[in-house]
């Protein structure tokens, strides 16, 4: 069980202790938003650590292109090394998918 977990269950029982019932209402929407931020906070820590994944090969990346490119305005692009870097490349970018 997560922390805001805990204090979801920890609103919850407060709530139904409550004698007001706007405060019951209240307490239980508190609970309600704090899961559904754990929620976001989950999704936003997976896209942090996607952008940290592709922030890590863009280096590789502009090399590979860049090499490739010259490669390509030489007439020597059919070389395999070429191939295998970019491949290389790509393949770390996109998580060796």
């Amino acid at each position: 069980m997560s922390t805001a977990q805990g204090f979801a269950g920890n609103l919850e029982r407060e709530a139904g202790r409550s004698t007001n019932d706007v405060s019951a209402g209240t307490v239980r929407q508190a609970a309600k938003k704090l899961l559904e931020l754990e929620q976001e906070n989950e999704r936003l820590r997976a896209d942090v650590a996607r952008l940290e994944q592709l922030t890590a090969a863009a280096p590789d990346l502009l090399a590979a292109c860049v090499e490739f490119v010259r490669k390509c305005e030489c007439g020597a692009a059919r070389s395999k090394s070429s191939y295998a870097q970019m491949k290389a490349a790509i393949a770390k970018a996109t998580g060796g998918n």
